[in-house]
């Protein structure tokens, strides 16, 4: 694997993170709004980070994979 391929995987996983880290954003902010106390946003933020957090790993495992 050359730099090339090394620095666009490093980019792919920290779009990763940073679509996950907005999704917890929106599932937080969603939460609150429906009324709900703020560990209970808390933790439906946390479902949502780790939930899209692992899909797009899944992805990005079967895109790396295919593409070797």
């Amino acid at each position: 694997m050359n730099t090339t391929h090394t620095a666009l995987l490093m980019l792919v996983i920290s779009l990763a993170v940073i679509v996950s880290a907005l999704a917890a954003a929106v599932a937080f902010a969603v939460s609150r709004w429906g009324g709900e106390q703020v560990p209970q946003c808390v933790a439906a933020s946390g479902k949502a980070f780790a939930a899209t957090l692992t899909v797009l790993a899944g992805v990005l495992v079967v895109v790396v994979t295919s593409m070797k």
